[in-house]
């Protein structure tokens, strides 16, 4: 069962050791609402077009991820309010994502269940790494943490679902990798734009430009090693998959 942790009213800088640190989270939760809203929209458009052919175990599996990702939309949500309010630049970067999974509803639904087992891959790589390594989050008890580890563990816990739910549309490897490629450069351009804005909005604000840099070379360099395991994990969703539509299927 979901249960937000975060309770999160204000989003001060820095939250996570550095400005950079704090701010790809940042910038992260800015495009999660509109990701999460794709994600549950087409999941039900599928459950509803595939009817009682879909097995019953499957059908609780759907549900409970639809309600986990219903519970960290309300979550960032909240956490976006309380960014916005204190920083409103980051108002651009949510309106952006959400204008960008609006035109993605007028797809296909094959292309979007593509699209939706991509985001869900995307997210169980970050959030491999955010609970099997402290250097990109430490667990430090606060409660912006705690509400990124809650949703770090509700992510692996269903990151199966879609992929079971995208073999029984029938959404073949090229279609699928096509979407990875599509998800991964969309949401990569937009993370980096929205972080550099409240980036630029820190120093704006008297934040030292120098010490702002080398905390973000610092921070880069030593995140090599996050970043080599997590493109393993990106590549593992080129990898074709077997089973799931007899899983799933009555």
């Amino acid at each position: 069962m979901s249960t937000d942790p975060s309770g999160v009213s204000r989003v001060p800088v820095p939250w996570n050791r550095t400005i950079p640190r704090s701010r790809l989270f940042d910038a992260l939760s800015l495009l999660l609402p509109a990701g999460e809203a794709f994600v549950i929209e087409t999941l039900e458009q599928w459950r509803a077009q595939v009817g009682d052919s879909l097995a019953t175990p499957m059908q609780a599996e759907v549900d409970r991820l639809i309600r986990e990702e219903r519970a960290h939309q309300r979550a960032h949500r909240r956490y976006n309010q309380a960014l916005i309010a204190e920083t409103p630049v980051a108002t651009a970067a949510a309106l952006r994502a959400s204008r960008a999974a609006d035109e993605l509803a007028d797809l296909s639904l094959p292309m979007k269940m593509a699209l939706t087992v991509a985001f869900e891959h995307l997210t169980t790589v970050l959030s491999r790494e955010i609970l099997g390594r402290p250097y990109l989050l430490p667990d430090d008890g606060s409660r912006h943490s705690r509400m990124w580890r809650w949703h770090a563990q509700e992510e692996l816990a269903h990151s199966h679902v879609a992929m079971e739910a995208a073999a029984l549309c029938g959404i073949g490897h090229g279609r699928r990798a096509l979407a990875l490629c599509l998800a991964t450069a969309c949401l990569s351009f937009d993370v980096l734009c929205c972080w550099s804005a409240l980036c630029r909005c820190d120093t704006a604000a008297g934040a030292s430009r120098l010490s702002l840099l080398v905390d973000a070379c610092s921070f880069v360099l030593r995140g090599l090693p996050s970043l080599a395991r997590m493109g393993l994990g990106w590549c593992r969703g080129f990898v074709p998959t077997a089973g799931a539509a007899r899983r799933g299927a009555k």
